[in-house]
């Protein structure tokens, strides 16, 4: 399940990919001046090449002046009309790729998380499949008079007789779920049946659930080995995550998430109660606004807060500071800025924490001191204002 921590390493995520893609903004209005000018170089002639390559010059100097975001705005000196004139559409170019860019990059940071519940649901649609195919393959092989079922018997015993695997894949509401996603695809047999050969092949993990299975038939010990499957082979299996890598760029980040889903609703399951189906997070409308306007924050305040840094960072200009540190900061300025009911306390360890295991080994300690220093102006300035428990994040 989703919580304000992981929700704050997904803004940081992409509002870094937000800033790598401006290279790409700058390459494309370049490429629009270039080509504004070799139409004029067409219309003219190579006689005029001299002058139109030193106004090229004059307009891509101004433009870069322009994209480079720590710089000042540059002069239109030198610029005649003509000149301005493409310079003028240039930087509209470039400030609407941008401004799109933004809002995209923000669109897809939501769909990509909102994204979790279906990934989810469809790591428990695979452990449906693993429960059916192995039975089905235990009868596709007496059906054949094949004589080595030994494993595919143990393995039907294992995932299709056992009591947990039974309401986990007779589960209405689950079901009902699979089927309004669409989930459940033919197509899915061929990996689930892979993934049951690379467990045939697995001794270790095969003793493991021997030894569950030894114990008896009693509920928890037919749930360790649900669990086993999940935990030790559906999440550590190195060809099942490559495949899991191959079809999510965030799996290392959304694995973790996952994983923890997975394996609370194996816990949960009951023979009272059924299987429990999560949610991504306890209030997803109330996540998501966070999380949404802390993206917005960050990125519409972050010219304000260079000179805040600025002050504090001695010793580093500010385009000198990692990225990764720098946007850390900036988010956490925001936060503090804007959220009133998060203390500044939880702000700060949260983004040291964030820090530990996304940037460099010593960064953690600069944030530490930056946030700390600067909190300390802003709350005797008195432009951050606390309210309430402050406890909504510690969920």
């Amino acid at each position: 399940m989703l919580n304000r921590r992981l929700l704050r390493i997904k803004v940081m995520q992409n509002i870094y990919a937000f800033k790598q893609n401006k290279a790409s903004n700058k390459e494309l209005t370049l490429d629009k001046i270039k080509a504004e000018f070799r139409d004029e170089l067409l219309e003219f002639g190579q006689e005029e090449k001299a002058r139109i390559d030193e106004e090229q010059a004059k307009v891509i100097e101004y433009i870069n002046s322009v994209m480079d975001e720590d710089q000042e705005e540059p002069s239109t000196q030198g610029l005649d009309v003509k000149l301005l004139k493409i310079a003028s559409n240039a930087k509209n170019y470039f400030e609407q790729l941008m401004a799109d860019g933004k809002q995209d990059t923000r669109k897809n940071m939501v769909v990509e998380t909102e994204q979790l519940f279906t990934k989810y649901l469809k790591i428990l649609s695979y452990l449906i499949d693993i429960s059916e195919l192995s039975h089905k393959e235990l009868e596709r092989k007496l059906d054949k008079g094949a004589r080595s079922i030994e494993l595919d018997q143990k393995f039907t015993e294992w995932f299709y007789h056992n009591p947990v695997f039974t309401i986990l894949r007779e589960d209405e509401t689950l079901n009902e779920l699979l089927a309004e996603n669409k989930l459940r695809r033919a197509e899915d047999d061929e990996r689930v049946l892979e993934w049951l050969r690379i467990l045939k092949r697995d001794g270790e993990l095969q003793e493991k659930i021997e030894e569950f299975a030894k114990e008896g038939d009693n509920f928890e010990t037919q749930k360790e080995i649900l669990r086993l499957i999940v935990r030790d082979f559906i999440f550590k299996n190195e060809i099942i995550e490559s495949q899991f890598e191959g079809e999510d760029l965030n799996w290392s980040e959304n694995k973790k998430i996952l994983r923890s889903m997975v394996l609370k609703t194996v816990k949960n399951i009951s023979q009272d109660e059924g299987t429990e189906i999560l949610s991504i997070s306890k209030n997803w409308d109330e996540d998501k606004e966070f999380f949404e306007d802390l993206y917005d924050y960050t990125l519409n305040q972050e010219e304000s807060f260079k000179e805040i840094i600025a002050k504090k960072s001695k010793k580093w200009a500010v385009d000198r500071i990692a990225k990764v540190d720098a946007i850390l900061i900036n988010m956490a300025l925001a936060e503090m800025l804007n959220f009133r009911n998060i203390p500044v306390k939880v702000t700060i360890n949260e983004f040291i924490e964030i820090s530990k295991q996304y940037s460099t080994p010593k960064s953690w300690q600069f944030i530490n001191g930056m946030l700390d220093s600067i909190s300390e102006d802003l709350q005797a300035e008195g432009k951050i204002k606390k309210s309430g428990k402050g406890l909504l994040d510690n969920k």
